[in-house]
């Protein structure tokens, strides 16, 4: 059951008697030390044992996985390997370890607490299952799915038969080959999304067209792989015996789904929206779960049977899944799962495999792995998917992961032996290590939307047709500010706008993304719509007052921080969008407090890494989060500032729309070099050609002004921003300028936002006195593969760096 079931070390006494090895080891009767300084050894006592042994599995885990994810590893590899190396096989052959770190005595109980982990592990996998997936999955899903399953099965079996007939009925793995072989032709729900959340592919589609697929394999190889390892002797139990075992599971299934779920629901119904769930309710809910675990032992399943049952029955998402995955996650995956990794690679023992049965166990392994590949192809092929997407999703459906180790797990002893089972291990090690890397080489979810020859940018597109926008939000308290910005960007008959909206939530409780289409009435989506409601009724009441101006479209994402980003751009080109508004991620409240958030800083960077489409950063400070921000105010003013650069006359052509707004007032700043003062900008740049058509456009609108400023420093230029103190409502500024101007030579050390750039950053400073909001506009002004490479350390622009000019014609 451990390294000291191969290995006695000389301090314990062993009696070997009819093939039984006894171990005698003094036990003492408290299970911790009085302390070093009363002359007792740590290491000679349980407890501090087993702490030692927790967290050298969990630091040589993290630090493997520190180590392999930037070559695409994901999760598993590392903990398999920091299982192994602590086994028999490598440091557990220190006699020194062996006596202090990894005594018979402790593994009693550091067994049991990997057990009680896998148990609550797999119950968190319940709780993140979406059993409607299956239901709601395409045929071609539904295809990739069962074949995945079923032409490994068949290679395989191929393969095992001819293995039986080299192999003696009496030699070990005569009878473990069977077991082997449906374990490896196995799929899992849970191994891939893993992979996928690892990978950073859970928005992409082939990540859903993933998750889709192995809840069908999984489903089916629940069914079958348990059926073969637990009850391949079925026909040598007697009959009464096997019915009982059988009807007790069932009414032991139907007492969670008729008796313990629907107080579950009750659980979520008594608990206000918004409102965290009790702890009494989290208590019951884990009462549960130990019961179950069990009445699986009484009943003689294995433990792990009835606790994932009951995870499934778990209502997924919030509040209860939430609140679940919340409180148990980091515990059971950092700490009792290594454990559990370590039990695992105990019993692992190098020493014992042989040549023949080791080529025989890897055959089969790497067979299975190659149907796994023909069986998600075949169907791929025919729905026509690109052949680079189609091998990672074959590689991706291949991997293995802790699903088909709890199968080995549950099969040693039982079919499987110790010879076979290490085998087994060194096969799941290897192909998961060697598939993730190429899937990551293969599949990136980018090339879609990066690949985009057309740029969508709004100086591009012509006054006279719809514009498209985007804006995110995180909260509700956001929703005034974009629907005042949305009212100053002067939707009308003439220049109509459709305007996108997409509700970002983070996944929780859950393991698969949820994209929801509020356009849709149907009743299956009623509970997404939950999430959203207040932004709903708020757009739908704004879009009723624009009839005819402004339509919009509200969409809701339940998708991990680290993957949001590949679904907003999704979106982005799919509704061929020209400007996407991001909130910061820090929200100036009315009593000047500010609160940051360090993932939607991340995901803005993401998002000007690689979206296709112009990006603008709303900083709101009070001024745009009012019920009726221009009902109040004769004009709403709104300034720019214009250096020169892409960014700028992005940034330009943006409020040039705003100006036809007749309550909007627009105020352009140029700030000038002295050195080019005099140049005459008409037909000699983009930028002073953009400058001309507001001239001519808006100053003759008495509302609208035209200042310049010039400026021979970064210090005079600050003064110029100062000055705009109680002028302006909003501002607009480009992120982005050449580093060549002197007028940002030292300005890059004092920036505290690289995502705003230099200007916005001093605008939103901790010592400005601006108390405007400020929206910071990049111009998307790169398409194909490399854009996402755009270096953010700064928002200035090197010399190196070509710029795309795309001249503007002058139509006065």
């Amino acid at each position: 059951m451990s390294m000291a079931d191969s290995t006695v070390n000389a301090t314990v006494n062993a009696i070997t008697t009819n093939g039984t090895v006894w171990i005698c080891e003094q036990v003492s009767k408290n299970p911790r030390s009085r302390g070093i300084f009363f002359s007792d050894n740590p290491f000679s006592y349980t407890l501090p044992v087993l702490f030692v042994q927790i967290s050298l599995v969990s630091s040589l885990t993290a630090v493997l996985q520190f180590l392999l994810q930037p070559i695409g590893e994901t999760r598993f590899f590392p903990q398999m390997l920091a299982g192994m190396m602590l086994g028999p096989s490598v440091i557990g052959q220190s006699a020194f370890l062996q006596k202090w770190l990894f005594p018979p005595k402790t593994f009693y109980i550091s067994k049991t607490i990997a057990f009680f982990g896998g148990m609550m592990f797999m119950f968190l996998i319940g709780v993140k299952i979406d059993l409607s997936i299956v239901a709601k999955s395409g045929k071609k899903a539904w295809a990739i799915g069962i074949l995945s399953f079923f032409v490994p099965l068949l290679f395989s079996s191929v393969v095992f038969f001819v293995a039986r007939e080299a192999i003696p009925p009496d030699h070990p793995l005569y009878n473990s080959l069977i077991s082997i072989t449906f374990i490896f032709s196995c799929g899992s729900f849970h191994v891939t999304t893993i992979h996928l959340a690892d990978l950073k592919l859970l928005n992409s589609e082939m990540g859903r067209l993933a998750i889709s697929s192995s809840m069908v394999s999984g489903t089916i190889s629940l069914m079958v792989v348990s059926a073969v390892i637990t009850h391949e002797n079925i026909f040598s139990i007697e009959d009464k015996t096997a019915n009982l075992m059988g009807l007790s599971l069932l009414v032991m299934i139907t007492f969670i789904v008729c008796v313990l779920r629907p107080i579950m629901c009750w659980m979520i119904r008594q608990t206000p929206e918004g409102r965290q769930m009790k702890e009494s309710y989290i208590l019951s809910v884990f009462l549960m779960l130990i019961g179950c675990a069990f009445f699986s032992e009484v009943i003689g399943q294995h433990v792990l049977i009835l606790p994932i049952i009951l995870g499934i029955a778990v209502p997924e998402g919030p509040p209860l899944g939430s609140a679940l995955t919340d409180r148990l996650d980091t515990l059971v995956s950092h700490i009792f799962l290594p454990l559990y990794f370590l039990y695992g690679g105990s019993r692992f023992n190098i020493f014992l495999i042989d040549g023949q049965t080791f080529v025989i166990v890897q055959v089969i392994a790497i067979v299975a792995s190659f149907g796994k590949i023909v069986g998600t192809i075949l169907p791929s092929i025919y729905w026509k998917m690109p052949m680079t997407d189609v091998l990672a999703l074959g590689l991706l459906m291949s991997a293995q992961g802790i699903t088909q180790l709890i199968y080995l797990q549950n099969g040693l002893n039982i079919t499987i032996d110790e010879q076979s089972y290490g085998n087994a291990l060194i096969a799941l090690t290897w192909l998961t290590g060697v598939t993730t890397p190429f899937v990551k080489f293969l599949y990136d979810p980018s090339k879609r939307y990066l690949s985009l020859n057309r740029r969508r940018t709004i100086e591009q597109s012509t006054q006279d047709i719809e514009l498209r926008l985007m804006a995110c939000i995180h909260s509700q308290e956001t929703t005034p500010s974009i629907i005042n910005l949305l009212e100053i960007s002067n939707p009308s008959l003439e220049n109509p706008i459709c305007f996108y909206v997409l509700h970002l939530l983070q996944l929780r409780g859950r393991s698969t993304p949820v994209f929801v289409d509020h356009q849709s009435t149907s009743k299956k989506n009623h509970s997404q719509k939950n999430y959203s409601e207040h932004i709903i009724n708020a757009f739908r009441s704004y879009e009723q007052q624009k009839s005819n101006n402004v339509v919009v479209k509200l969409y809701t994402s339940i998708s991990p921080y680290e993957t949001m980003h590949d679904e907003i751009c999704m979106q982005v080109a799919e509704k061929r969008v020209c400007l996407l508004i991001v909130p910061f991620h820090r929200q100036w409240k009315s009593n000047g407090i500010t609160e940051s958030t360090h993932p939607i800083r991340a995901l803005n960077l993401q998002l000007l890494r690689t979206a296709p489409c112009s990006v603008g950063i709303l900083i709101e400070r009070g001024t745009l989060n009012i019920s009726h921000p221009i009902a109040n105010a004769a004009f709403y003013s709104v300034g720019i500032v214009f250096i020169e650069g892409n960014d700028d006359r992005e940034a330009l052509a943006y409020a040039m729309r705003m100006a036809n707004n007749p309550i909007v007032r627009v105020t352009l700043v140029r700030i000038m070099e002295p050195r080019k003062k005099n140049k005459n900008l008409i037909n000699k740049d983009p930028d002073g050609d953009l400058i001309h058509r507001f001239k001519v456009d808006c100053i003759q609108i008495k509302r609208h002004d035209y200042k310049e400023e010039v400026v021979r420093d970064s210090v005079e230029m600050i003064n110029v921003l100062r000055s705009f103190e109680g002028c302006f409502d909003l501002v607009l500024v480009g992120r982005r300028h050449a580093s060549e101007s002197c007028l940002f030579s030292g300005l890059n050390y004092w920036n505290e936002y690289p995502e705003l750039g230099p200007i916005g950053d001093m605008l939103v400073a901790s010592d400005s006195t601006f108390d405007g909001s400020v929206m910071v506009i990049q111009q998307q002004k790169r398409s194909g593969i490399g854009y996402h490479d755009l270096n953010l350390d700064s928002g200035v622009l090197s010399r190196q760096e070509n710029l795309t000019i795309m001249e503007v014609p002058r139509d006065k």
